[in-house]
């Protein structure tokens, strides 16, 4: 176990841990007021059915200070049930936690209190006000510097009391040493109490990050396992198929073609499938990619060249950049295949003769690439799920080209490992443009 004696738990736990102990204070603050109310009026109430009760030595301050706690437990309580019905207003945390400090150090003056009125002074015995002190240290839970401010009024209390109590300096003297000791101890049962809950705390939250993220294995494995089923299933089913119709012995060298053709087909469809899973999963392995300086200009450059061969003229295919090199930190190989990704999604639904567009510029130290086109667009429904693993919003090609609904959730993957960001911007039947924002390199 981590002890907090002098700090707080690391960001964003101490945060976190704080906005939990805090209403966990309150319901103490509840307990404890509520059961001290209680047995302050039953204190009081007791000389009504005992009056010999009223000859005791000191019931006029005894009475004084039930009366005091009985009023400080009812003020509290006040308190917290006006921040308990406004809790939806996001009362102010120190509002909170002055008040447990508040109650806390009215709780154990009542019992430093009682402790003089045993003996007339705290010499002889210091239990209630040891009591007090325990009592608070285990229930409620205290910053560092909250700490130290109750200790100190803690201490100024306990001066107050012997400064009335008429004992001789040696006395005096040798009663401050008891109640540093007994404070020290306070101190570091308070701190040893707050270390505990912090680290269970700390422990649980991480509890529920494993807890989440088995469940996004769990998720992404039924879905990719509904992609092996569903995907993979019918080009198989297709090539099962056409491999009965070929052994039959009356076809004709045309529709033996054209049959191979559609096994060849289905096989780099379920091939594609393959890959694009065993990509995610790699991808999924490695927290972060070695990343190099380089010129994003001439990358584009490669990729432009590579796609009008390709294209062969069917698309015009266009590369607007800045004359002076853009450099960003890159893997040529991750945010090659992001850009073969967006181009090739871009001539699925661009017709023929079409223009797609890509441009890039630098805009306060952000390295800003379009990839546009004035194809058929997305529809509107379709925009919030494009980025999904498995998308639902996949769709099939002008020209009948399938789609596995993996492609843009890789880019994003990928863009991110970057350090990047990307987002989309759509008219149906005027196109689309896929923005990424990079960070430009030093």
């Amino acid at each position: 176990m981590k002890f907090y004696f002098f700090d707080t738990p690391a960001q964003p736990h101490s945060f976190q841990f704080r906005a939990h102990y805090l209403p966990e204070n309150l319901r103490k603050l509840r307990l404890v007021g509520n059961l001290a109310l209680a047995v302050t009026c039953g204190i009081l109430l007791l000389p009504l059915v005992f009056p010999f009760l009223n000859q005791t030595a000191h019931v006029t301050f005894f009475r004084g200070l039930n009366i005091s706690l009985a009023l400080a437990s009812a003020m509290a309580l006040g308190v917290e049930g006006f921040l308990h019905l406004n809790q939806k207003r996001q009362y102010p945390l120190w509002l909170a936690q002055a008040l447990c400090l508040a109650f806390g150090f009215a709780f154990i003056s009542c019992c430093l209190g009682i402790t003089f009125i045993a003996q007339s002074n705290p010499r002889n015995t210091l239990t209630m006000y040891l009591l007090g002190l325990v009592t608070v240290a285990f229930l409620w839970d205290f910053e560092y510097y909250e700490t130290l401010v109750l200790v100190s009024l803690t201490a100024l209390a306990f001066t107050l009391v012997l400064h009335f109590s008429g004992l001789n300096p040696e006395q005096v003297v040798l009663n401050h040493c008891v109640s540093f000791v007994i404070l020290l101890c306070f101190l570091v049962l308070s701190r040893v109490m707050y270390s505990y809950r912090a680290n269970h705390f700390i422990q649980l939250k991480e509890i529920e990050e494993k807890n989440r993220e088995i469940q996004k294995i769990s998720q992404a494995k039924s879905e990719i396992l509904g992609v092996v089923a569903h995907d993979l299933r019918s080009p198989f089913n297709n090539i099962e198929m056409i491999t009965s119709l070929l052994q039959k012995k009356n076809l004709t060298p045309e529709q033996e073609q054209q049959y191979l053709n559609l096994i060849l087909t289905s096989c780099q469809n379920s091939r594609l499938t393959i890959n694009e899973l065993l990509f995610i999963a790699r991808e999924e392995q490695q927290e972060t990619i070695p990343l190099e300086k380089m010129d994003l200009c001439a990358l584009l450059q490669d990729v432009q060249e590579e796609w009008q061969t390709q294209l062969q003229g069917s698309r015009n295919l266009l590369l607007s950049h800045p004359a002076s090199p853009l450099y960003a930190n890159l893997n040529k190989e991750r945010f090659h295949r992001v850009l073969n990704n967006l181009v090739s999604n871009a001539v699925k639904f661009t017709p023929a003769q079409g223009k797609i567009r890509i441009k890039v510029r630098e805009e306060k130290k952000k390295l800003l690439l379009e990839v546009s086109d004035n194809g058929i667009g997305i529809p509107e429904r379709m925009r919030p799920l494009l980025f999904d693993r498995f998308s639902k919003a996949r769709r099939r090609g002008l020209q009948g080209e399938k789609s596995t609904g993996l492609g843009l959730s890789i880019c994003r993957q990928l863009v991110e490992q970057h350090g990047g960001s990307i987002d989309v911007e759509s008219q149906e039947r005027q196109g689309t443009t896929f923005h990424i924002t990079l960070p430009a390199a030093v």
